[in-house]
């Protein structure tokens, strides 16, 4: 999986792509809070690769509280549609859709373009429409699945939302895409469906993508005929401009990090809004602020050494976890137990740039290690409790919501302390220049 991500991250797009977003880069924000699932930490990968560091991971309190105010793209992937609309209520729909209106860009993807749709019209998602469109994939009674019954459904009142193909689509371009390269000469990318919306757009100049069909890196709860009589010649990706801004909802994850050429659809939307915004319309206002250099915080070093144990033992706790036919649901969302070390290994693979950041005398804010240290260590007694109720059959529920919680909010804390340091490297200070 490392050596393909590598090779992904090297795709020449990302090179091309970087320049269109400097020397005045925007403020992107993750969206973390009630709802998120794993998926949003792809999102990363694709910000580091277009060198773009000035991240902020924000929740539905931070929306709430006009975050959105100061920055420029809101990125919100996969999860609970339900749990994110139900806690950002009409008061979040409005803030977003001032967001845009006023010259931000939002990004959803799966369970973020559910939330913004027109035809979506069920409390709590009604306040939210920001693309005239709708599901295809609902209906009052679907089939037996043949597999992946445990994601095959979801309910949408009295109707069920339904997946019949989980895998890699092909995406063949639409009215929307002139001037996007990613497609390439053959005319089509693939990208990952991963429980995401089959779309019916209204305006046929709002389609970016359309659906040509499935791959054979996909499973079918459906019969594979089926699943792509289906989906192909419908909508995948919408690209609207609403007011000063624009606004993309996508059924498949174009942020995966082993889809290079769809990461680079993404890319090419986000560089093409913040070439075209009205000069004045940016809702950045500054920069990160320059931190002095200085030396790391006494005992930084012993505080890295603690985080990198305690998240190689829970690292260790979570593949055990892996091996048992074990799910849990939380809201409408079913966890597997991999999603456990997928946001281990966010932190795992950035701690020797954090050592050699420290290593060099980064300015690290005060008691950051110190916090980071003792969360991994409360995760490493979470995962541990987790899989001794697993093994004894006992239902882990609770101390599955617990743990997933804890690690979404330490994965946000470690990965915002990560893009700092980035940032302050890229925008130049003082000190030894730490190697990536």
């Amino acid at each position: 999986m490392k050596g393909r991500t590598r090779r992904a991250a090297a795709h020449p797009a990302f090179e091309r792509l970087k320049g269109d977003f400097l020397p005045d880069a925007p403020r992107v924000a993750i969206y973390c809070g009630d709802g998120a699932s794993h998926s949003w930490i792809w999102f990363t990968d694709l910000l580091e690769r277009l060198e773009l560091f000035d991240v902020a991971f924000i929740t539905h309190e931070d929306v709430l509280a006009r975050a959105l105010d100061e920055l420029d793209i809101l990125l919100v992937g996969g999860g609970d549609t339900y749990a994110m609309a139900g806690s950002l209520g009409r008061e979040g729909a409005r803030l977003i859709e001032r967001f845009v209106t006023e010259g931000g860009l939002y990004h959803g993807s799966c369970a973020g373009a559910y939330l913004v749709l027109s035809g979506v019209d069920l409390e709590p998602f009604t306040p939210f429409s920001l693309v005239e469109g709708n599901m295809l994939n609902v209906m009052p009674d679907p089939p037996e699945p043949l597999c992946l019954a445990h994601k095959y459904l979801a309910p949408y009142g009295d109707e069920w939302v339904f997946h019949p193909v989980y895998g890699e689509v092909e995406l063949v371009r639409g009215p929307a895409a002139e001037g996007f390269s990613a497609f390439g000469e053959a005319g089509a990318l693939g990208a990952p469906l991963f429980g995401g919306p089959v779309l019916t757009i209204e305006d046929e100049q709002c389609i970016l993508a359309d659906y040509a069909g499935s791959t054979a890196r996909a499973a079918f709860p459906w019969p594979r005929e089926d699943a792509d009589r289906l989906i192909s010649g419908e909508q995948a990706v919408a690209l609207r401009r609403l007011g000063d801004g624009t606004v993309l909802a996508s059924g498949p994850h174009l942020e995966h990090p082993l889809f290079p050429r769809a990461n680079e659809l993404m890319a090419e939307a986000f560089a093409q809004h913040w070439a075209g915004r009205p000069r004045g319309t940016s809702q950045s206002r500054t920069q990160t602020p320059r931190t002095p250099a200085g030396s790391a915080p006494r005992g930084a070093d012993g505080s890295l050494l603690e985080i990198k144990r305690q998240v190689s033992n829970a690292r260790i706790v979570g593949f055990g976890l892996e091996k048992m036919p074990v799910t849990w649901q939380i809201g409408v969302k079913v966890w597997e137990p991999e999603k456990i070390r997928m946001f281990l290994d966010y932190t795992w693979d950035r701690l020797p740039y954090l050592d050699r950041a420290v290593g060099s005398g980064a300015p690290v804010p005060g008691g950051a290690l110190e916090i980071l240290a003792v969360g991994f260590s409360e995760v490493t007694g979470l995962a541990k409790t987790l899989k001794l109720k697993a093994e004894s059959g006992q239902d882990s529920q609770a101390e599955a919501l617990s743990l997933l919680t804890r690690l979404k909010e330490l994965t946000a804390s470690f990965l915002s302390l990560y893009f700092r340091l980035r940032l302050e490297e890229r925008l130049g200070y003082d000190r030894p220049t730490l190697r990536d």
